[in-house]
């Protein structure tokens, strides 16, 4: 085959993919029909064919690796259409809170990414309420296509669609009051979309038991998406060693500092949101200038602090939210939220998946889009787990030393989750045996089973395999890395120049920024 060996070739390419693979929408509703599904499939092996016929032997290292980055989504979507199949296979698929697509594909299709419906704030204008009643009127056709897509369906992921669609039905019943005073024409379309959710939840409930699907990919599967998609050298079973050694780790390191601290005073909790609130703030405060003082990374002047919808709220104090409600993000956040807004600024709001820092002036063709298929979560949540115990060590924490407590609590909690991610996806779990191994293996007994977060991260990594193991195994890539940059530079190695590297290079897989920063080709090889 003929093909032009130029990396504007390339960026064409993928600019031609991603248009493509957004999906057809009828009145309002996205075709995930098993015709649609079969005719892009069919399309995508041509936009294979062509990536696979560009010559990239003569291009720089730069250039290489973007050409990994689109081959790499393009086996997402491969992947998506051999095992996933989430419109076969998921009925929380058609979500309606957080749009049709769950996090694994939410960049999936930026031209739903909106799609969702969500709480708004009253009065809507013309146009907000024309899109608002579109959105409403959609919902019974989506969830009529539903039952018919859902040929596949594994009863876990049913499970778990049933206890979100009770969450949806909740969320519909409140635009009855908000929209009585203000847009009462849009109560009709409120009724419908609330009788065909219970519709569909009914739905779901009976026919359960005639879904025997699995619910986890398998190990080969596993494997070929880490290798494949996230361009990951390791194994399942390499996770497992990996994920189990940090497990122990976050326990002895846990039981060292509570033996430690056991004479100094208990945790002081706070009494009231506002309360929690502040006390976030100012540990933000203390984040950012320990960031430039230490010299950790270079921050930008007048970088803006972190807005207030950014802080963890519903991680805070939500008993203020929720009346009578305590649960995991409350119990550690309450006593310490060094750990955990340390983990939302380095990781998800400065220098995560949005364009704030590092990618402030990115305009590079491939590199400033983010990830489709969790990638981006796969270095942005490695990064943002990595930084809370790195920063430990480097003092962050010193004049809070019950805080370190708080910090292997979260380990703990991360690499249990992994392991319950690992055995799920093996199938050597159900969903139950995931759940309980999670909530047993976290100290004090603070997440319980039926709690909001263990579902909430149970759901993310049943429905996102390897989304829960890549925080650990993420991070350990990067703590190699770090070894191997101090190996090359000797006494020039510094961490701000080390991290303003590693962001510089964008939002693309670990092995690819190891391979540019050091130029080591041992990972690429093994993956490609």
């Amino acid at each position: 085959m003929q093909s032009n060996n130029n990396y504007s070739s390339l960026v064409d390419l993928f600019n031609e993919f991603r248009e493509f693979i957004k999906p057809n929408v009828v009145d309002g509703v996205p075709d995930f029909t098993a015709a649609a599904m079969e005719k892009q499939y069919e399309g995508l092996k041509l936009l294979q064919k062509r990536l696979a016929a560009i010559d990239i032997s003569g291009w720089g290292i730069a250039q290489q690796v973007d050409y990994q980055v689109v081959r790499a989504e393009m086996n997402g979507v491969e992947f998506d259409h051999r095992v996933l199949r989430q419109w076969a296979r998921d009925p929380g698929f058609y979500n309606l809170t957080d749009g049709i697509y769950p996090r694994l594909l939410v960049h999936h299709s930026r031209s739903l990414s909106n799609w969702g419906l969500y709480k708004p704030e009253v009065p809507l204008s013309q146009e907000g309420a024309a899109d608002f009643r579109v959105k409403l009127q959609a919902v019974p056709k989506l969830f009529a296509q539903a039952k018919i897509n859902l040929t596949e369906a594994a009863r876990d992921l049913a499970t778990i669609a049933i206890r979100v669609k009770e969450k949806d039905i909740q969320l519909l019943n409140s635009f009855t009051d908000q929209f009585a005073t203000h847009h009462p024409e849009l109560l009709p379309y409120v009724e419908q979309a609330v009788t065909a959710t219970e519709d569909y939840r009914d739905w779901l409930i009976a026919n359960k038991g005639k879904m025997t699907a699995l619910a986890g990919v398998g190990k080969e599967n596993y494997n070929w998406w880490m290798k494949n998609v996230h361009l990951i050298p390791y194994t399942w079973d390499e996770f497992h060693t990996m994920i189990q050694s940090e497990y122990d780790r976050a326990i002895t390191f846990l039981k060292l500092e509570e033996h430690k601290n056991r004479n100094l005073p208990d945790f002081k909790l706070t009494s009231s949101e506002e309360e929690n609130i502040q006390r976030q703030r100012e540990t933000a405060a203390k984040i950012m200038k320990f960031l430039r003082e230490e010299e950790i990374i270079t921050v930008p002047e007048g970088l803006p602090p972190l807005p207030p919808d950014q802080y963890p709220r519903m991680w805070g104090k939500s008993a203020y939210l929720r009346p009578n409600y305590c649960g995991y993000f409350e119990q550690t956040n309450d006593r310490e939220p060094m750990t955990n807004v340390l983990h939302v600024i380095f990781g998800h709001y400065y220098v995560g998946g949005r364009k704030i820092w590092y990618q402030m002036g990115d305009t590079r063709p491939i590199r400033s889009d983010i990830r489709l298929f969790d990638m981006h979560e796969a270095r942005s949540e490695a990064l943002a787990f990595g930084i809370e115990e790195w920063l430990m060590q480097a003092g962050l924490f010193d004049e809070r030393p019950r805080s370190k407590e708080i910090c292997y609590i979260w380990l703990a909690f991360r690499t249990a989750r992994a392991l319950s991610d690992l055995r799920m996806h093996s199938n050597e779990y159900t969903l139950a045996d995931g759940i309980k191994n999670f909530s047993e293996r976290i100290p004090y007994k603070w997440a319980e089973a039926d709690g909001d977060a263990v579902w909430w991260d149970i759901e993310e990594t049943l429905r996102a395999p390897g989304h829960s193991s890549n925080y650990i195994v993420g991070r350990n890539m990067m703590q190699k890395l770090m070894a191997e940059r101090s190996s090359q530079l000797g006494d020039e190695f510094t961490f701000r120049q080390f991290f303003d590297d590693f962001m510089s290079s964008g939002i693309i897989p670990i092995s690819l920024t190891r391979w540019e920063m050091t130029g080591l080709e041992d990972q690429i090889k093994k993956l490609w």
